[in-house]
């Protein structure tokens, strides 16, 4: 059989060498020193009916047989050391005839095996190229010729059966999950809500519209992705063209409970989260969190998840919490918050859509003996009721020493809606952006460059003042402009920071690895830091504001170590501030810093 042929299944053929030593009785001479020996051969006849061949006066032994080593195998097989095998008659080996009647039993017999060594090799070595023939030639071909021939057999996939059915999961949202990748989108539904490639044809898009599915359901979080089983088998009562898969998906526990610390944003805490997955059998999930810190002495919070239109791109959340942050290291006071939260959220392809309303009620206590007479002026409750929409678009590889991508956020808050106190009316825009690259390419030494831009702009009568503390903006700390303290940055009152509703920041940053421990996640860090606090003044106009928040910006310098210890990033600097204002806080000298965003 032809093992090019097309027309078979791709096979592996074992070839089996089974050699055997059995000479004929038959006479003949030998020349042997020049002269023609006869050899008599007598043929005794075994108990058995076999036959033995023997000489006259000295039986041959067995000769030993030696097989080629593995490498010479492989090399024949590979084409590396082709071996010819010597010419062959066909007959078994006959010593000539001789007429001297002096024989040499001895030399005989070392005649005969050494034929028969030469012939045993000459077979084995045919069976060795045999063997790599297959190998090189005939495996290769004829699989990729099947392989390829099965991938394009038309399928069709019209049906998804569930082996066994999940317990707690509802056979509607089952069905919604499952749906898209048998039949024709909706035309009702958006496109990006679709998970499922177009509709298969063959094994080939059959294979990656499965894989695509995998994929999807591990998006919901409610499956064990690892004990997935996926078969195919005919449809039962379709046509010949038609399958089904036979899809077992096993549930993760309802159940989670986790207990940890957390070091983040200049603190350090720990923190308990319970979770309840598929509450509801939708993929829902209720959390609570409690945690406690160094100057987030207490939040807890509530949420409630669940997709919408059987989708993990699209979700609507419910969360209620409570708040009590410790503001006394720059600020004299305590900020206590409750409030609630209902937010949309939408993962498009452009990047992630959060639209949230939130009511708050904040409120200032704790005053500190020293607070400044501003601080107590500002220490009254307030309610803020607004609306606020988030567009993120991050794609960097890397947060800090990225080669590509960059990351960029967008917020813009309205707020005064029903419920908000007098002066909690304005409308904020956030902007943060973050770029990092390589020096040159195939460099280890890289640049990241980062900002944030905050703007609020009250909407209140000015006679009524300036804006709440909780609404405004500080600047300044190892995270942030570094070479000042916490809040350092902008208008002062005594020992306590003012913050501002106009504010910008800018870093850049160099990373480069240490001498000949270029592995190490210890780097050597440089950075450039600039920006400015300032409130808006009512009296000047929009533009003059702006002049003012970038005219004469505070600048800082410095160098230290960074450590990535995924997921946070510490820094150890020395900074030096170069240029600043009477009465801001600086911070010259060591500092450290701990979390995952950075200037």
């Amino acid at each position: 059989m032809d093992p090019n042929a097309e027309d078979r299944p791709p096979t592996i053929e074992v070839v089996e060498i089974d050699v055997e030593a059995k000479p004929q009785p038959v006479s003949g001479t030998a020349v042997i020193d020049g002269q023609n020996v006869p050899l008599p051969i007598r043929e005794e006849e075994t108990a058995g009916g076999s036959h033995n061949v023997s000489t006259e006066n000295q039986s041959i032994p067995p000769p030993v047989f030696q097989p080629p080593m593995a490498s010479s195998i492989f090399r024949t097989a590979l084409g590396q050391d082709p071996i010819t095998p010597p010419p062959s008659t066909g007959k078994p080996f006959l010593p000539n005839e001789h007429n001297d009647s002096n024989d040499d039993p001895e030399k005989i017999r070392q005649l005969h095996e050494e034929e028969f060594q030469r012939r045993l090799r000459g077979e084995y070595e045919q069976a060795q190229r045999r063997v790599g023939e297959v190998v090189s030639s005939s495996f290769p071909a004829s699989m990729l010729a099947c392989v390829s021939e099965n991938m394009n057999r038309p399928l069709r996939l019209t049906s998804i059966r569930l082996s066994p059915v999940p317990k707690t999961t509802r056979p509607g949202f089952l069905n919604s999950l499952l749906s898209p990748f048998i039949s024709p989108p909706s035309p009702s539904r958006p496109s990006f809500l679709n998970p499922a490639p177009p509709t298969p044809t063959n094994l080939h898009e059959i294979l990656l519209s499965t894989k695509s599915l995998v994929a999807y359901l591990n998006e919901f979080g409610i499956y064990d992705m690892d004990r997935v089983g996926i078969r195919f088998e005919p449809k039962r009562g379709g046509d010949p063209d038609e399958i089904e898969m036979v899809l077992a998906l096993r549930e993760k526990g309802r159940l989670f409970l986790k207990a940890g610390t957390e070091v983040g944003g200049g603190e350090g805490g720990g923190n308990v989260t319970a979770r309840i997955r598929n509450l509801l059998g939708g993929a829902e999930t209720l959390e609570g969190n409690a945690s406690i810190g160094t100057k987030t002495k207490s939040a807890y919070q509530v949420s409630l998840t669940t997709p919408l239109s059987a989708s993990p791109l699209l979700s609507f959340a419910l969360s209620g919490f409570s708040l009590d942050r410790d503001n006394s290291a720059f600020a004299s006071h305590r900020e206590r918050t409750q409030g609630a939260r209902a937010k949309l959220s939408a993962i498009l392809p452009w990047g992630t859509h959060d639209l949230q309303y939130e009511l708050v009620n904040r409120a200032i206590d704790h005053l500190t003996p020293d607070a400044s007479v501003s601080i107590r002026e500002l220490a009254i409750p307030s309610t803020k009721s607004s609306i606020s929409h988030t567009w993120t678009s991050d794609t960097r590889d890397d947060l800090w020493t990225g080669t590509k991508g960059r990351l960029l956020k967008f917020t813009h808050e309205y707020a005064g809606l029903p419920g908000s106190s007098e002066k909690a009316k304005f409308f904020k825009s956030t902007t943060m952006s973050q770029l990092s690259r390589a020096l040159y390419s195939g460099s280890q030494i890289h640049y990241s460059i980062s900002s944030l831009t905050t703007m609020l702009f009250p909407l209140f009568p000015s006679h009524l003042g300036s804006t709440y503390l909780p609404d405004r903006t500080y600047l300044g700390g190892p995270n942030s402009v570094r070479g000042w303290a916490v809040g350092g940055l902008g208008r002062r009152d005594g020992p306590d920071s003012l913050g501002g509703d106009l504010s910008w920041a800018l870093g850049l940053s160099v990373f480069a690895p240490i001498p000949k421990k270029e592995h190490w996640p210890l780097k050597l860090h440089g950075f450039i830091n600039g920006g400015k606090v300032v409130a808006y003044d009512r009296a000047r106009s929009f533009a003059d504001n702006v002049t003012k928040l970038y005219r004469s910006p505070n600048l800082s310098v410095g160098v230290g170590l960074m450590y990535r210890l995924e997921p946070i990033r510490i820094e150890l600097n020395f900074s030096m501030p170069l240029i600043g204002r009477k009465g801001e806080r600086t911070s010259r000298g060591l500092g450290v810093g701990v979390g995952i965003e950075f200037l």
